[in-house]
């Protein structure tokens, strides 16, 4: 693939003084380096990918990026931070091809939409006592967050924006409050017999 590179430079040479040539302006000391590892590149590719088209692609491309990427390490064993460097590429390519699309609802944007956990179907007692009783004792973040969500209709991130807060915290104080308010309430309430 790449033996036109082999111009004025020595097969001969170790890694070390090829990495040193390349870091002195010479370009063809990297071709050759890599013509060396390339088997492997190949192997690690063909190995994770699966496809020998798309290990061959990702054999140039490694290289391509090798560019860069020799001049922002520094090199201690130029064949294994090759591999590592290849199995990383591969890696991350054979998950982009197993993404598949997905209805995505940003977080902010979510309303009355809880992911993580499914909404209980829970029928309220008809007498508010029990359910103001429950309410003070959830943790006062719970209480504001469940109140705001569930009964101001506030956004997640309304909501976020309000307490100063990471969605992912009062995503938690919603859930973990609406979990202790069933439970409060299931508590409360007389078991009936059929």
């Amino acid at each position: 693939m790449l033996r036109f590179l082999r111009q004025n430079i020595s097969q001969h040479s170790s890694d070390e003084q090829l990495l040193a040539e390349y870091m002195a302006g010479n370009t063809r000391a990297l071709g050759i380096l890599y013509e060396r590892y390339m088997p492997m590149v190949y192997g690690v590719c063909l190995k994770i990918l699966k496809d020998s088209g798309k290990a061959e692609d990702a054999v140039m491309s490694i290289y391509e990026s090798l560019v860069k990427k020799v001049k922002e390490h520094e090199i201690g064993a130029f064949r294994g931070w090759l591999y590592v460097l290849a199995r990383n590429h591969c890696l991350m390519e054979w998950r982009k091809n197993q993404r598949r699309p997905t209805d995505h609802i940003a977080p902010e944007d979510m309303v009355r939409y809880d992911a993580v956990e499914p909404v209980f179907e829970y029928e309220l007692p008809q007498e508010t006592a029990s359910l103001e009783r429950c309410l003070a004792e959830l943790s006062e973040q719970q209480r504001n967050c469940v109140q705001w969500f569930y009964y101001e209709d506030k956004s997640y991130k309304e909501i976020a924006d309000m307490m100063s807060e990471e969605l992912g915290k009062v995503r938690s104080f919603i859930q973990n409050g609406k979990r202790n308010l069933k439970n409060c309430l299931e508590r409360s309430t007389p078991a009936t017999t059929p």
